[in-house]
């Protein structure tokens, strides 16, 4: 019918159609005036359009669309930046004024001297125990010199490693 052949006279003039489609819609339009008149009107404006197209294309290379441009708001960056830099001076600051003061003593001969014995006193130590802690039967023994070491000897190599051994 005339109204399924308009529905793909398109289709047809841009050569869309699968092969049956293409010869009924030939055979029709052999047949049927009106349609083979809609089909010329059809390709008429298409051609027609093609060069109004063209034409205006070549006009449009001409023009230049003006393109919106971004203020960047200066002032507002700035004193972001301010504001940052404010908060880390400050914070700079107030850690350096509540830093704990560390106690600069220098100490004297006799200390250096007591702090040596100590360390090689309970060096001593260690490795006496260490040679009884082999054997099970001394194990007792072995905890009580170790707790002794640590008390008297806090602040050695030794007292450290006996700390991460009991632990």
């Amino acid at each position: 019918s005339c109204q399924e052949i308009e529905k793909v006279l398109i289709d047809y003039s841009d050569g869309l159609l699968s092969r049956e489609e293409n010869i009924q819609v030939s055979q029709h339009l052999e047949k049927c005036k009106n349609c083979k008149k809609l089909l010329d009107a059809l390709e008429l404006s298409l051609k027609l359009s093609n060069i109004i197209w063209e034409d205006n294309l070549s006009d449009i290379e001409k023009v230049t669309i003006p393109q919106k441009v971004k203020k960047i708001h200066w002032l507002r960056y700035t004193s972001i930046a301010a504001s940052i830099l404010i908060a880390v001076t400050a914070a700079i600051l107030w850690c350096s004024y509540h830093k704990p003061e560390e106690k600069q003593t220098e100490l004297t001969f006799e200390q250096i001297e007591k702090n040596i014995n100590d360390s090689a006193n309970a060096a001593r130590l260690l490795a006496a125990t260490q040679l009884l802690a082999n054997n099970p039967d001394y194990k007792e023994i072995v905890e009580n010199e170790y707790r002794y070491i640590a008390k008297m000897y806090p602040d050695t190599p030794a007292s450290e490693k006996i700390k991460l051994k009991i632990e």
